[in-house]
């Protein structure tokens, strides 16, 4: 049994609103996992950015992602949910994705309707039918090999498609064996409410509107069980880096970045330093 994947699962049987922690790489899990997240999201274009410094257009594989929710999971004890992508391909594709991911410990695997654009920086490249999203889904819930672990059924819908269309498409994504749903472009009140009356899953969402966001009595009466907010943290790293570099080649002191900079107490946390020295205390003998 995995801790992790039990305690996704309790997150999303409930009957409140979790905020998710959207992380990039293992560092930001580690401190998501100090400060208490129970569960921490994996996005595709903050993960692409940070691990191999490309845009998020396809210029990763599958094995790329896999390998960073493994060295993610082999630092930080969280439940931890991955976009995914399309599963890296058809129906069988989805199937070694969804192994591969297992394997590397993760606990929940989005898989999205989105088409894969062939041109970079297409915007809105549409969605693949119902029937072959349907198909990727039932193959990524028959191919896992523990059955704690929640195939999420990723749609952008909402966002592309009338209203009655994305409802359909959500009903027949609920009948698939997916466990869970997540929802993308979403832009108002009533559609989180037509979603929730479309399925009987738990929902997340992504950057709901802004008037539901800090609403979680709102939220949690329609099904949502996780809530993300976006990459900001991502963003202020990036900012941090920047700033800090350009400072320091332009010939600012270094001590003008004291304040800004983590304590030796928090470093000390961060890259778990009494662990390792009660380890070495405990097992290396001369």
């Amino acid at each position: 049994m995995s801790v992790a994947r039990e305690r996704f699962r309790q997150v999303i049987s409930g009957d409140t609103c979790t905020l998710a922690a959207n992380i990039f790489d293992p560092l930001s899990a580690r401190i998501a996992h100090m400060l208490g997240y129970e569960i921490c999201v994996l996005s595709g274009s903050v993960g692409k950015v940070a691990n191999l410094g490309v845009p998020d257009i396809v210029l990763s594989n599958m094995s790329d992602v896999v390998d960073a929710c493994r060295r993610i999971t082999r630092i930080a004890d969280v439940s931890l949910m991955v976009d995914a992508e399309d599963g890296f391909g058809n129906a069988v594709n989805a199937v070694r994705t969804v192994r591969e991911m297992e394997a590397a410990g993760v606990s929940a695997i989005e898989i999205e309707d989105n088409f894969v654009p062939k041109r970079f920086n297409l915007q809105d490249p549409g969605l693949i039918s119902k029937e072959e999203q349907a198909g990727k889904l039932e193959a990524a819930v028959a191919a896992r090999t523990d059955p704690t672990t929640v195939i999420v059924a990723r749609s952008a819908a909402f966002g592309l498609c009338p209203l009655d269309e994305a409802v359909d498409r959500l009903a027949a994504y609920s009948q698939t064996g997916a466990e869970a749903v997540m929802l993308t472009g979403i832009q108002s009140r009533e559609q989180i409410e037509a979603a929730h009356g479309a399925t009987s899953l738990p929902i997340t969402i992504l950057n709901p509107p802004l008037d539901t966001r800090n609403d979680p009595v709102f939220l949690a009466a329609n099904g949502i069980r996780i809530l993300m907010l976006g990459n900001p943290t991502f963003a202020v790293a990036v900012k941090a880096i920047h700033d800090s570099l350009k400072h320091l080649k332009e010939g600012g002191a270094m001590e003008d970045l004291a304040e800004s900079q983590a304590t030796p107490e928090l470093l000390r946390t961060v890259n778990r330093t009494d662990e390792f020295i009660q380890l070495q205390e405990e097992y290396i003998r001369e």
